[in-house]
């Protein structure tokens, strides 16, 4: 039905066109001048490959198609142009009023657009939401290809899409470069405005300070350098002369506090023509008073007036020499007075030159600083141009490869795999169903199971009658009735497998009980009773049921002395035996109310009773109480010789049959195997188990209804 209704499904759904155009981001960056672009090419990686695919379906890009294309004409994108569909008065929530969705907080709808450009606007947004949704744009593979494919209703207007798409993306892109393009030369403009006003401002206070600090310069130094260099240079020749103005003084004072003839050897001395001259004359005068002394005494007058007149010229030249002397010495004096004057114009020369360097580096700093400027200025100022250069030759970073065609074929729906999947779905579905109700399945449903799951053997399935047998007659009748229908051809299976539990000694008295009550303990026991006396063989049923006793009911006999008269009080037993007149079989009801029935099941009386009604009988059927509710069957179970285990089919749930069985074993009874009761055969038959087709199916036809 599910693949039926996708057929139909397929068939009625409007048919959609794809159409693909291919675009490959470029590696390569063209350089028309050899300068760096504004808006540089991306590097290319996934990354920046699902970036451009985000700018593609981007609404910019979108709007940009939408208009081009003039959508908002097109029905298929316009819902305002569209006529309500057949279907439409089938939407639930057009049927609910607007107050009592308001009442119950559903979203309010949006109201309705007042002025035309409102109206257009909203139409706009829907349109180019509805374009976007029919675009879809990936990445082929693992390239630097990007892939748009847009559908449409109509396969023209799908490739005209497509291709849209890739056109205005590579729009996008060179307006985006111009845009940036414009933005930064507007932007260095203005900066390279600031900066020359910077570097003419700081340049304007690089001399302001130089003049105020003093800082003119000569060819290579600072003035005040050279100065001191100068000043420098003047001391170390002032200290010069003043040392050797001092070695003369000292030379000529040894001289004088020595011998005469040395003063005279000095060059100072040597060099005075006043001295050279007295020297002359005094060496005449010397010959003359030589002369004088071998003609005449010493106190002759001539010879008194020669050595007076000699006398005379050499206190002149000691005179001469004084002042020779003294000049040395203010030579001296000079010579250490300039030296101090050098020394203390030095002085004031280095702090004036250390108060000059100081100023030097807060005027570097300047410098350095208007340097800085004007290295960025010139930076800018290149910028700039190079910008300037550029903004008129923009290339995109991607190009098409391959422009969409008019697709021949429609894309959706494909029928195929439309119909296939739901086929494959609907399969699923179904054996998923079928296996979640196998799991949430805790009962037996065939022989095969129990077998598998307890390891007692598999007796009989007791097939369940239909309603209208069951209204008509009652099953322990209806098997004495049609004793070669299905269900008493069950009793007599279950019968046989009875006695073939074991086959050296065949068991006589059989218990018949269940794990809880409702599994048809009782109908079966009377069924398989009433079956085997059918069948020619003397029969006994016991209802050892004292609590709940209804086996008399069921045949129409009475209750009045039974099992527990027999037991407790000493009641006859042949006398309190009664017969169905319908099939012969003996029943020994349960009698009257027990006190204390477990005391009475596990007496020596019962254990004697039941021999010698095994003597009397061929068959004796002990229809028990539930085993997981009393105490009774497990009493039974150890003095019968068999034990038939009743399972409710589909119903009694595992883990109780379990337990159950468990009791029986731990009680020392001995399992004869268990049967599955009220068996639908009708569903038991879809299984598709092993003993499915007893009664519905391959075995139907050898049972009469």
């Amino acid at each position: 039905m599910i693949t039926l209704l996708a057929v139909l499904v397929a068939y009625q759904l409007t048919p959609r066109y794809t159409a693909t155009s291919e675009l490959m981001i470029e590696a390569r960056q063209q350089r028309v001048v050899d300068v760096e672009s504004v808006l540089s090419g991306p590097g290319i990686n996934a990354e920046v490959v699902e970036s451009e695919i985000e700018v593609i379906t981007s609404a910019n890009v979108m709007e940009a198609v939408a208009e081009d294309l003039n959508l908002v004409e097109d029905p298929e994108f316009n819902p305002a142009l569209r006529e309500p569909g057949p279907l439409a008065q089938l939407d639930p929530i057009g049927w609910i009023p607007a107050s009592w969705r308001a009442a119950v907080g559903a979203a309010p709808e949006e109201p309705e657009p007042a002025t035309p450009e409102e109206r257009l606007a909203r139409q706009r947004a829907q349109v180019v939401a509805a374009l976007r949704s029919s675009v879809e744009v990936s990445q082929i593979g693992t390239s630097r290809g990007i892939r748009i494919s847009a559908t449409s209703e109509s396969p023209e207007t799908a490739a005209e899409i497509a291709n849209a798409v890739a056109e205005n993306y590579l729009d996008e892109q060179l307006e985006a470069k111009y845009q940036a393009t414009k933005r930064a030369t507007e932007w260095l403009n203005k900066r390279v405005q600031e900066l020359r006003e910077e570097v003419e401002a700081g340049e304007r206070a690089v001399q302001q300070f130089r003049v105020e600090a003093g800082l003119t310069k000569g060819e290579d130094t600072l003035l005040s350098d050279q100065q001191l260099s100068q000043v420098n240079q003047k001391l170390i020749e002032a200290r010069a002369e003043r040392a050797e103005a001092e070695s003369r003084l000292q030379q000529v004072r040894s001289l004088v506090q020595g011998e005469d003839s040395t003063v005279e050897s000095a060059a100072e001395v040597l060099d005075s023509d006043l001295i050279q001259t007295l020297r002359t004359q005094e060496a005449k005068v010397e010959r003359r008073v030589a002369d004088l002394s071998s003609e005449y005494g010493p106190r002759h007058p001539k010879m008194i007036n020669a050595k007076a007149e000699l006398e005379d010229i050499r206190e002149k030249i000691d005179a001469e020499v004084r002042k020779i002397l003294q000049n040395l010495e203010n030579e001296v004096e000079v010579a250490r007075a300039r030296e101090r004057s050098l020394e203390e114009n030095l002085e004031k020369l280095e702090e004036r030159s250390a108060e000059l360097n100081q100023k030097q580096i807060e005027l570097r700093q300047l410098q350095r600083e208007v340097e800085a400027d004007r290295a960025l200025y010139e930076t800018f100022l290149s910028r700039l141009k190079e910008t300037s250069n550029q903004q008129g030759i923009q290339t995109p970073d991607a190009r098409i490869i391959s422009q969409a065609e008019v697709p021949s074929a429609a894309s959706y729906p494909n029928k195929k795999l439309m119909v296939g999947g739901a086929f494959v779905l609907s399969a699923m579905l179904g054996l998923a169903f079928a296996f979640l109700l196998e799991l949430l399945d805790h009962g037996y449903r065939s022989l095969e199971q129990i077998e598998r799951l307890t390891g007692v053997g598999g007796l009989a399935l007791v097939p369940l009658l239909s309603r209208r047998q069951r209204q008509r007659t009652s099953p322990s009748e209806y098997v004495a009735e049609r004793p070669g229908s299905a269900y008493g051809e069950a009793m007599r299976s279950l019968h046989t497998s009875i006695l073939l539990s074991d086959v050296d000694e065949p068991p006589r008295v059989v218990l018949l009980t269940s794990s809880r009550p409702g599994e048809g303990k009782t109908t079966v026991a009377v069924s398989l009773a009433r079956s085997a006396a059918q069948g020619g063989r003397r029969v006994l049923l016991v209802d050892t049921d004292m609590r709940h006793p209804s086996c008399h009911r069921v045949l129409g006999l009475t209750n009045e002395a039974g099992l527990v008269d027999v037991l407790a009080e000493g009641a006859d037993f042949e006398t309190t035996v009664q017969q169905d007149e319908t099939t012969g079989l003996h029943l020994l009801p349960a009698g009257s109310d027990a006190p204390n029935p477990p005391e009475l099941l596990a007496s020596d009386r019962l254990r004697q009773l039941l021999r010698h009604a095994a003597t009397e009988y061929d068959l004796v059927v002990l229809d028990s109480p539930p085993v997981l509710v009393v105490s009774d069957a497990r009493l039974l179970a150890r003095v019968a010789d068999t034990t038939a285990y009743i399972v409710h089919w589909a119903e009694t749930r595992r883990e109780t049959v379990g337990m159950g069985l468990k009791q029986v074993r731990e009680a020392g009874g001995h399992l004869a195997g268990a049967l599955l009761n009220m068996v639908n055969v009708r569903r038991h038959a879809q299984y598709g188990y092993g003993d499915s087709g007893y009664y519905y199916g391959y075995g139907q036809k050898y049972y009469t209804s």
